[in-house]
C-alpha cells in the first residue's frame, strides 16, 4: 500500500489565503479527505479551517472557496472559488521500501534523498521570500500608520490591541510595548468595545478633546475587530475652516458674471459697458469707482470674463472687511513659523493665488495708510514677499481696484496716497447710480420680480398701481441697484394676487421719501448755499468773508468770496443777519435762527 502525501509545489494558493478562511475539502472518499486535511495541517498550513466533502456526506456549509486534491470534478455547485493542489504524490518512504525490496537502495537511495531534501529546500526558500515579502509589507503599513496625521488602535475581537501608530503612542505617552497585545480596557478603559456599527464618541486623553471613530472589522480578509482613529478637535477645526476656505473660492471660480449678466437699456449705460469691454482686451490696472450698489465688482468679473485671463482665477478682496493685522498675511501670505498661529510649511497669500488671473481689490480706499507703500511696490515690481520670507516671488496678475470714496478728496484728506492712486488710474472706470439712468428702473426691477417671484410675476404693473410705480421713478435710490433689488424681494413677499398695490404699501423708506421731499420747499427756495452760510454763522459769534471763503474750500463748497458776499446782501435784505463793521463781521438774526431751527425739526 503506497502512503501518499501533499504535493507541497501546489499548495502556494493555500498560502495566499487570510487566516481563519473556511474552505471546503474535496476528495473522492471520506477517509483521504481526512488524511489530506491531517497533512496539509501538518504542513504548516493550519491556519485555515477546513470542512470536508465528498461524494455521500450527509451535511456540509455552503461556502464560497473549495480546496481539491486533484479532483475538481466533485466541488459542489455554488463554489465560487475552486483551488487544486494536485493529486497527492507517493511519499519518500514508500519509495524507499520499494527501492530495498528490489534490493536497489543503495543504488537509487542517494538520488532518492537528494532530490527529497532539494524539495524541502526549495519549499523553504519560497516560504523565506514570502516572509521577506511579507516583512517589507508590514513594514511599509507601518511607515503608512505613522505618517498618518490621527492616531489609530486596531483591537481584536477580544479585546486585544494589535496594531497602533506613532501618534497614538504621543497621545498616551508611552511606547508600542505598553500598547501591542494588551486588553483596551487596560490601556483606555473609557473606550467599549463596539460591536456593531460604526460610531463615533468624544473622550478627552491627557487634557485633549478627540474625536473618536470605531470601524468594525468583520470578513475582510483580516482579523475580526474594531479600528479606532482618534482625532484632534483643533486640527478638524482648522481643517474644516480650510475646505470652507477652498470651497468657497472655487465655487466663486465657477461664478463669473460677463457683460451678458449686465441688464440695462439706457444710452449711458451702454457706452460704460462699450468702454469696460475695451479695457477688458488689455492687461492694463483699472480703477472702478461709484456709489455702493451700482455694481462694481459685476463689472469686475464681466472684465475678467472678457479678458485672456479668463481661464485663471478671480480673487476678490475686500479692505472694508479685512482686519488690519492681517492685511499682509492674507495678500501676500506668510513663511513657516513667521508668528504664533502661522500653519506649518507657511502659506500663499490672495496674490499668489491669482496668479495667471485677476486680483480684484475691492474698497481700496479702507486701505490702511500704513500698508499702500506696500501695496504699490508690489503693482510696480510684480513681486511679494511672504510675511517673515526673504524670497521675492514673481506674479503675474491683472489688477483691478474699486472704491465708493473720491480718492481725489481722501487724498486731499491726507488718507490716500497720491502715487497709489495714479498707479491704480491707469483706465478710469466710472459706474452709474440709478438717478443717472432712470430708464432702467423698469427693466431692473421686472428682472428682479421675476428672479423672486420665480417667474410668477413678469411686470410692475401686475403688482402697483401707476402711482406707486411713479414713485418709484422718481425716488433717488441712494442704495442704487442693490436697494432696488431688496425693493422687488419685498414687493414679491407682501404682493396679493389680484390686488395691486398703492404707493403707501412700498418699503417704508421709499414712503419717508414722499414726506421729505414735502418738508424740503424752504430748502429749495432758499438754495443749499444760502442754507449753508446760514449754518455756518449759528456757531459763531459773528465771521467775516474771507474766513467763510476759506470754509467753503477745505469743504469743497464751490463759492468764492464774491458768491459769499452776495449771499450775506440776499440774507441780510430777508432779514436773516446783521452785518457789522470791523473784526465782528456777519452774525445770524433771530428770524435767521428761526428758519435754520425750522428746517431742522423738518
Amino acid at each position: 500500500m503506497a502512503r501518499r502525501v501533499i504535493n507541497h509545489r501546489h499548495i502556494q494558493g493555500l498560502l495566499d489565503l487570510p487566516k481563519a478562511t473556511e474552505v471546503l475539502l474535496v476528495n473522492d472518499r471520506a477517509e483521504t479527505t481526512y488524511q489530506t486535511i491531517e497533512q496539509l495541517q501538518a504542513l504548516g498550513v493550519n491556519y485555515i479551517k477546513y470542512y470536508p466533502f465528498y461524494p455521500g456526506i450527509k451535511s456540509y456549509p455552503k461556502l464560497d472557496i473549495a480546496v481539491t486534491v486533484g479532483e475538481p470534478n466533485l466541488v459542489p455547485h455554488g463554489v465560487k472559488k475552486v483551488i487544486n493542489i494536485g493529486t497527492r504524490q507517493i511519499d519518500i518512504t514508500t519509495l524507499a521500501d520499494i527501492a530495498r525490496k528490489l534490493g536497489l537502495i543503495e543504488v537509487l537511495g542517494d538520488s532518492l534523498s537528494s532530490h527529497y531534501i532539494n524539495e524541502i529546500i526549495r519549499l523553504l526558500n519560497r516560504i523565506n521570500d514570502n516572509a521577506k515579502e511579507m516583512k517589507v509589507i508590514s513594514s511599509r503599513l507601518e511607515t503608512v500608520a505613522n505618517c498618518l496625521p490621527v492616531a489609530i488602535l486596531y483591537v481584536k475581537k477580544d479585546g486585544t490591541i494589535i496594531v497602533s501608530n506613532e501618534k497614538m503612542y504621543n497621545l498616551l505617552g508611552c511606547s508600542d510595548k505598553d500598547i501591542i497585545g494588551k486588553d483596551i480596557k487596560d490601556v483606555l478603559p473609557e473606550m467599549a468595545m463596539k460591536n456593531s456599527e460604526a460610531q463615533v464618541e468624544v473622550i478627552v486623553i491627557r487634557d485633549n478633546t478627540l474625536f473618536v471613530t470605531s470601524n468594525v472589522i468583520e470578513g475582510r480578509g483580516s482579523e475580526d475587530g474594531i479600528i479606532y482613529t482618534f482625532e484632534e478637535r483643533e486640527k478638524i477645526e482648522r481643517n474644516e475652516h480650510e475646505i470652507r476656505r477652498i470651497t468657497t473660492r472655487k465655487a466663486i471660480r465657477t461664478k463669473y458674471y460677463t457683460f451678458d449678466d449686465i441688464v440695462y437699456v439706457s444710452k449711458s449705460m451702454e457706452k460704460l459697458v462699450e468702454k469696460a469691454k475695451t479695457f477688458a482686451v488689455t492687461d492694463s490696472t483699472i480703477l472702478i469707482q461709484g456709489e455702493s450698489g451700482t455694481g462694481k465688482e459685476l463689472f469686475a468679473q464681466a472684465i475678467h470674463s472678457a479678458s485672456k485671463r479668463a481661464s485663471g482665477p478671480f480673487v476678490p478682496v475686500n479692505f472694508a472687511s479685512m482686519p488690519v493685522s492681517l492685511i499682509e498675511s492674507e495678500l501676500f501670505g506668510y513663511e513657516e513659523g513667521s508668528f504664533t498661529g502661522a500653519v506649518k510649511g507657511g502659506k500663499r497669500g490672495l496674490f499668489e493665488e491669482a496668479h495667471g488671473g485677476t486680483i480684484f481689490l475691492d474698497e481700496i480706499g479702507d486701505a490702511p495708510l500704513e500698508f499702500q507703500c506696500t501695496l504699490l511696490r508690489v503693482i510696480q515690481e510684480r513681486q511679494v514677499r511672504r510675511v517673515g520670507g526673504i524670497k521675492e516671488i514673481p506674479i503675474d496678475v491683472r489688477i483691478i481696484a474699486a472704491t465708493n470714496k473720491d480718492l481725489v478728496e481722501e487724498i486731499n484728506k491726507g488718507n490716500f496716497r497720491s502715487d497709489l492712486y495714479y498707479r491704480l488710474n491707469v483706465l478710469p472706470l466710472r459706474t452709474l447710480s440709478l438717478r443717472e439712468r432712470k430708464s432702467d428702473i423698469l427693466v431692473l426691477a421686472n428682472y428682479f420680480l421675476k428672479k423672486y417671484s420665480k417667474n410668477k410675476i413678469t411686470s410692475l404693473d401686475e403688482i402697483l398701481d401707476e402711482n406707486a410705480i411713479k414713485a418709484l421713478f422718481d425716488y433717488d435710490w441712494p442704495g442704487n441697484i442693490r436697494q432696488l433689488e431688496n425693493a422687488m424681494e419685498y414687493l414679491t413677499v407682501i404682493g396679493v394676487k389680484g390686488r395691486k398695490l398703492d404707493k403707501t404699501e412700498l418699503p417704508e423708506y421709499i414712503t419717508a421719501s414722499f414726506v421729505k421731499k414735502e418738508d424740503n420747499i424752504l430748502v429749495d427756495i432758499l438754495g443749499r448755499d444760502m442754507i449753508w452760510l446760514l449754518k455756518k454763522l449759528m456757531n459763531s459769534d459773528g465771521l467775516g468773508r474771507r474766513y467763510l471763503a476759506e470754509l467753503a474750500k477745505e469743504e469743497n463748497i464751490p463759492l468764492t468770496e464774491g458768491q459769499i458776499r452776495n449771499l450775506i446782501n440776499k440774507a441780510k435784505s430777508l432779514g436773516f443777519v446783521e452785518t457789522n463793521v470791523g473784526r465782528q463781521g456777519t452774525v445770524l438774526s433771530k428770524k435767521g435762527q428761526s428758519i435754520l431751527h425750522y428746517i431742522g425739526n423738518r
